[in-house]
């Protein structure tokens, strides 16, 4: 979810708005969005310096079929699913 940096300026006035938008549209008693990107776009997230922690999940979006990727252990996986329910 991309929160908006906060800095003590003027032209900061509606920062609470502006998050509460990014909140609002991000999280909802139906749930979460998950990061939808690209296979490249995610191996690139994985090359971050820092590395990114553990647990990070992404939706992969031009896999065939697309398919949910996290990272664990520093490697990336896929998840494979079935029909619900």
């Amino acid at each position: 979810m991309e929160i908006p940096n906060y800095i003590k300026n003027a032209d900061q006035e509606n920062y609470n708005e502006e998050v509460n938008l990014a909140m609002q549209q991000c999280l909802s008693q139906n749930g979460f969005i998950i990061p939808s990107l690209t296979a490249d776009q995610i191996t690139a997230a994985t090359m971050l310096v820092p590395p990114l922690p553990d647990g990070m999940l992404w939706f992969c979006n031009n896999s065939s079929p697309p398919v949910y990727v996290g990272l664990i252990s520093g490697s990336l996986v896929k998840f494979t699913t079935s029909s619900f329910p």
